[in-house]
């Protein structure tokens, strides 16, 4: 049986594992922004299933169970509030 993972080590399971994945959504947003000229719509949607892949694959890489499902709805509804901001930035222009 495994132990509870304490709680300074769950914060810092979460800017390891959280942290990596909004900076690619914010990379991948202003790459979309700034590089885009058609289907900007579509290259979004790669950001977010790239940033959801990563996400996922990051909580493997810990290889800890505590907080698993907490820590990957932290990283995907980052990631979903930077793309539905590029998202509505992208709408205006």
């Amino acid at each position: 049986m495994t132990e509870p993972v304490p709680p300074a080590d769950q914060r810092r399971l979460k800017l390891t594992s959280v942290l990596p994945v909004w900076l690619l959504s914010i990379l991948g947003a202003v790459l979309v922004l700034t590089l885009s000229e058609r289907d900007s719509f579509a290259w979004l949607l790669l950001v977010f299933v790239a940033s959801v892949m990563v996400s996922f694959v990051l909580q493997l890489i810990t290889a800890t169970k505590d907080g698993l499902v907490e820590r990957i709805s932290i990283a995907s509804s980052g990631s979903f509030v930077v793309v539905l901001v590029t998202a509505v930035v992208l709408l205006a222009r």
